[in-house]
């Protein structure tokens, strides 16, 4: 029964993330690996802060697999999440030997990742991936784990490093796990070597093409300099993170009580990978830690299910229990149900895409084979102009937050770019270039100078009026 209910799981998750829930794309997961499979080199003409696995993945995926760019990048998020299901069931089923608690897990996490993962094949949740793969593989024995268990472990907490920078904190957690727990030079000494195995082998190849410092500065110096404007943490994004974590502490106090240390090293990487939260608040990076949430949570209501069968013999403090539980669940329910309404789009949209079209198809009889384009501002959204048009940048990309032209060489990089090769289509979204400014202030003048607007789009969803500029 826990198996089928499993399937009927995988079947709504397969049903609503194809045909009716709305997240977004990113431009490190379509626009990045579109310029990239164009010529254009990560950290090399292409500055990005972000680690560059998930832009990797979907160069590899954009030059195999010959859809739509919103499509695929669909079918590989809902891929994505499937796979991810079956993890949590097959984590918790390990961990408590109860398909019961699997089967809850699996639940949990199918309610609360569209809370979450509103931004497809995300960093976070491509970290999450490797984190859970690597619990699975340590708690396949329930005794001290075998040396090719470590090396793949390693591997693939080393794996994760290249999707999120944040990533390192857990790879520490899981060795020092491994060294406290079985003092083995054997068991750790290995899984260090191959931990960094991935990595180094990524440092090796950037050194080759003369690209390591770019990608130090951009992935680690700009990162941590403070350029980037943070996210304060607000009160609705506190109340989704109680309400999805709230069985979590009680995990902890059970794991505790049962002595069961092995139990906490799942504790431990939930922790390690609430890191991502900072320094951006927001949903999306609630999907580092949200796989092992679940887990915890469906354990914890596996362990109290057998009570809830006898609720009649309940004594007043548990029916105090119960009353405040039944409060949280319709925390849950609605906050869940919440992600299930569409937006003006409709049903099944591709966020940060679909609202692009009606521009593109005005713009598209006009454009001719060389030409190019650059958006003001580049923002996560607007670069999925550049593989909705065909039309790459001129020379250097960079987004186009106000961070971005913090560092002194970049600004005039651009400059110099237009004055050597100017952009033939430039697309101005005005509501948004105070997010921009004042570096952005700029690149406009050199458009108000030095090109006429073509036609105007009217209320993009989200993005307010787009202005078309054509070099004269």
């Amino acid at each position: 029964m826990p198996r089928l209910f499993l399937f009927a799981i995988i079947i709504f998750q397969t049903l609503t993330h194809l045909f009716w829930l709305s997240p977004s794309t990113h431009s490190g997961q379509v626009a990045i690996p579109y310029m990239m499979n164009r010529g254009m080199v990560l950290f090399g003409d292409i500055w990005e802060q972000h680690a560059p696995g998930s832009s990797l993945l979907g160069a590899l995926a954009q030059a195999l697999i010959p859809l739509e760019y919103d499509l695929l990048i669909k079918i590989l998020n809902t891929i994505l999440v499937i796979v991810i299901t079956v993890l949590v069931y097959q984590l918790a089923t390990s961990l408590s030997k109860n398909q019961t608690a699997g089967a809850l897990s699996a639940l949990v996490w199918a309610w609360w990742e569209p809370v979450y993962g509103n931004v497809m094949v995300y960093f976070d949740t491509l970290l999450a991936l490797c984190v859970m793969l690597a619990l699975i593989i340590y708690f396949a024995r329930d005794d001290k784990p075998t040396l090719t268990q470590v090396l793949l472990i390693g591997l693939l907490m080393g794996l994760a490093t290249l999707f999120k920078q944040h990533a390192w904190l857990a790879v520490g957690v899981f060795g020092f796990w491994i060294l406290i727990r079985y003092r083995d030079p054997r068991l750790w000494i290995p899984y260090g070597l191959a931990a960094l195995l991935i990595p180094v082998i990524q440092w090796g190849t950037l050194l080759s093409q003369g690209l390591f410092d770019s990608y130090i500065f951009w992935n680690w110096e700009f990162n941590l300099s403070g350029y980037m404007d943070g996210v304060p943490l607000d009160g609705n994004f506190f109340r989704k993170l109680l309400l999805s974590n709230v069985l979590v502490f009680a995990f902890w106090l059970i794991a505790f009580r049962r002595d069961n240390r092995r139990l906490l090293l799942v504790g431990l990487l939930w922790l390690a990978t609430l890191v991502v939260l900072y320094p951006r608040f927001g949903e999306i990076h609630g999907m580092g830690h949200l796989p092992m949430t679940a887990v915890m949570s469906g354990l914890v209501l596996a362990w109290v299910l057998p009570d809830l069968m006898s609720w009649r013999s309940w004594d007043i403090p548990r029916q105090v229990i119960a009353g405040l539980a039944v409060a949280l669940g319709i925390g849950w329910l609605w906050t869940g149900a919440v992600s299930y309404i569409p937006t003006q789009l409709g049903a099944g949209a591709v966020l940060a895409y679909d609202e692009f079209h009606p521009l593109v198809v005005e713009l598209q009889p006009q454009i001719s084979d060389e030409d190019t384009l650059f958006v003001l501002p580049e923002t996560d959204s607007t670069p999925q102009l550049h593989p909705m048009t065909g039309m790459m940048p001129p020379a250097t990309w960079v987004k186009g937050w106000n961070w971005y032209f913090e560092p002194d060489f970049v600004l005039p990089t651009l400059v110099s770019d237009w004055a050597q090769t100017p952009p033939t289509w430039v697309i101005v979204f005005p509501d948004l270039v105070a997010s921009g400014q004042p570096g952005i202030d700029d690149l406009m003048a050199i458009v108000d100078e030095n090109y006429t607007l073509a036609f105007t789009v009217a209320d993009v969803f989200l993005h307010g009026d787009a202005e078309v500029y054509r070099l004269r």
